[in-house]
């Protein structure tokens, strides 16, 4: 879709300073901007790239408003947020889906389906699977017995959600995620495991999106929950149990042991793990790499690990953690000597 800058200020209310009747095309980075394409910047830092560009207008924060001569600019408390609504404007990244259902997909009879819903090539869908209007199910998903899907939600190419599982309105689930696998519970007998059997299941709220190889597991008893509005990266492990409050956010590769508890609006970073039965307060962010091991109570910013440095200052470092226990030792006795005597 093409718009006028005074068409797309409309749409995305904001002020729009310059020609009117540019006609924006999309949306691009500096770099690979051309006539016709609309960027944004946040910082100072960013207006050179952006002003050498061939883009046709610039969303920018009023402060950085001046300092860009010879663009088209469309003024924003959040450029990078109007920037986002721009692109849906345009129609910038819509996914084609095939109306409709394929022939080659299985649904059984018991199956509910609203209206305008696209079911793909290779799909399964078991009984008593109720579907809501104008939801996508991408080729090769199962959706198996008693599970339920709410409104324009979207489940890509081989999604599996297991039986019984609850999906809100307006979810995103992309290509392997598993809903509702069994989760690892175990109990040692006379030397020898034996399974629990997992009786709960896997709600999910609304507007949670959800990324490629991801799995949620199902609770053991209680159910799994992912509250309203959170956004879960690739390749995230979710034990049974969990609990994930409202609008939390995930980066990928993050492990979180069962029976945890995770506030409302929390970030927690690439590669954190969390070990099981722990409480995470609200607006929490954890840095990448970091390992929970205890409560969180406060809200705040919260890291752990080392930091990388050269191999060789690393492996001094490492060589002196073995004097830490000496060291304190000496400290906590008044009277005795310094290591170097």
């Amino acid at each position: 879709m093409n718009l006028t800058l005074q068409q797309l200020a409309h749409e995305l209310q904001c002020e729009f300073r310059g020609d009117a009747n540019t006609l924006i095309r999309s949306v691009a980075s500096p770099s690979s901007a051309q006539s016709g394409d609309l960027c944004f910047a946040l910082r100072e830092k960013n207006l050179a790239e952006i002003i050498d560009s061939d883009c046709s207008a610039v969303i920018v924060p009023l402060g950085l408003a001046a300092e860009v001569n010879g663009k088209n600019l469309l003024i924003s408390e959040n450029p990078q947020y109007s920037f986002v609504q721009a692109m849906a404007a345009l129609g910038c990244g819509v996914a084609k889906v095939a109306d409709g259902i394929h022939p080659s997909a299985q649904i059984a009879a018991g199956t509910r389906l609203a209206d305008s819903v696209s079911i793909g090539a290779g799909a399964i869908i078991e009984d008593g699977v109720e579907i809501g209007a104008g939801s996508v199910i991408g080729a090769g998903c199962i959706i198996e017995r008693g599970a339920s899907i709410g409104l324009h939600c979207h489940l890509h190419s081989r999604v599996t959600l297991a039986h019984s599982v609850q999906i809100g309105d307006r979810c995103i689930l992309h290509s392997g995620v598993v809903i509702g696998a069994d989760g690892f519970g175990l109990v040692m007998h006379e030397d020898r495991w034996y399974k629990i059997p997992q009786l709960g299941s896997v709600v999910i709220a609304d507007d949670v999106e959800i990324g490629a190889n991801t799995t949620v597991d199902r609770g053991a008893l209680d159910n799994t929950v992912i509250e309203q509005g959170c956004k879960l990266d690739n390749q995230i492990q979710v034990a049974h149990n969990v609990r994930i409050g409202a609008h939390t956010a995930i980066a990928a590769c993050v492990g979180i042991a069962g029976s945890t508890v995770i506030g409302r609006y929390c970030k927690i970073s690439g590669g954190v793990g969390v070990v099981g039965h722990l409480t995470i307060a609200d607006h929490v962010t954890i840095t990448a790499m970091s390992l929970v091991t205890r409560d969180i109570r406060e809200p705040g910013v919260y890291s752990s690990g080392t930091p990388l440095l050269a191999n060789s200052k690393w492996r001094r470092i490492s060589a002196r953690y073995k004097a830490l226990d000496k060291l304190a030792l000496m400290v906590a006795k008044p009277g005795k000597s310094s290591p170097q005597g």
